[in-house]
């Protein structure tokens, strides 16, 4: 708690900064307030730092003003997170904690106070991991044998392993028609040659759509 003689330096200092001028009442009332907020000195003083050395110093001069009871409780309370922020427990020797909450209680409420060191940023995991995760991710994106004996560089089977050499269809995609519709695979992507007769009816086909979208043409002008 804050006692009148620590509440009547924080105003001496607020007035130090803003050239207030400071009397009794305003002690009382800087009192009253601060241990109803249940501040400590260090936060409220802590506080009434950061408002005047960077929230003040940020703005231009007609916008600053003079530091009030409820902004020196609001940002104390705001330090006080911040020094939570990546707070980590640390358990006695031992795997045995009988006293566990009063113990995470008592690390919390020092942290917060800045009696403990706070740490600024949360601590990585250690350790790789599973052996047999590790097995398994070692052997992801490998390249396999061929039935030669050779390795081939695709990474999924079937013919969706490889970029389609008729419609440029890329590796895991389906192939499309021209107008933009998925359709099976394309013989050359099978590795199977293109059947003659199927690209001729295939050309017919789009001679054919191309004949009655211009004859739509002609009807509606």
């Amino acid at each position: 708690m804050i006692t009148y003689e620590e509440a009547g330096r924080l105003l001496a200092l607020a007035a130090a900064r803003d050239q207030r001028t400071v009397g009794d009442a305003d002690v009382l009332a800087w009192h009253a307030d601060f241990n109803a907020a249940g501040l400590s000195y260090a936060d409220a003083d802590a506080a009434l730092t950061r408002f005047y050395a960077v929230e003040m110093a940020s703005l231009k001069t007609e916008d600053r003003r003079r530091i009030t009871t409820p902004d020196v409780i609001s940002i104390a309370r705001k330090i006080r997170n911040e020094r939570l922020a990546n707070f980590v427990y640390e358990p006695p020797p031992g795997d045995d904690d009988p006293n566990y909450l009063a113990r995470l209680r008592g690390q919390l409420e020092a942290t917060a106070n800045g009696r403990r060191p706070a740490l600024t940023e949360r601590p990585a995991l250690e350790g790789g991991p599973h052996p047999d995760v590790a097995k398994f991710l070692a052997a992801v994106d490998k390249t396999l044998p061929d039935e030669d004996g050779e390795t081939s560089s695709v990474k999924r089977p079937g013919p969706l392993g490889i970029e389609c050499p008729k419609c440029q269809a890329a590796i895991g995609r389906p192939c499309r028609t021209p107008g933009g519709k998925e359709r099976v695979p394309h013989p050359a992507r099978k590795g199977e040659a293109s059947d003659p007769a199927d690209e001729q009816a295939e050309m017919e086909r789009r001679r054919e759509a191309s004949r009655r979208h211009l004859n739509r043409l002609e009807e509606t002008t």
